[in-house]
């Protein structure tokens, strides 16, 4: 694949904030891709994660860490056993 160099440049920058491999970010990015486009019922999963994930990095900018419980309510959540009402609900609770 050909990609403008600046934005290649960006693209791992973005990756190195969040201490993770530009690859990696890549086939995640591949496989939302076509999830959305060949299996709709997948991306579901896919972008609750992805907020989940967001959510972690956040936390962790803040120099805080996400507890052993909060984990496994986002799990709950990304798996859709629980919705996001439910999971801030159970924040405030």
């Amino acid at each position: 694949m050909r990609i403008e160099p600046e934005l290649r440049a960006s693209f791992q920058e973005a990756a190195a904030l969040e201490h993770r491999p530009a690859a990696q970010v890549i086939r995640e990015l591949m496989r939302d891709y076509v999830a959305t486009r060949l299996r709709p019922e997948a991306a579901v999963p896919a972008k609750r994660l992805e907020a989940v994930r967001f959510a972690a990095a956040s936390v962790a900018l803040e120099g805080l860490t996400v507890s052993v419980d909060a984990q496994e309510q986002a799990r709950r959540f990304v798996n859709g056993e629980i919705s996001l009402d439910d999971l801030v609900a159970l924040k405030n609770g």
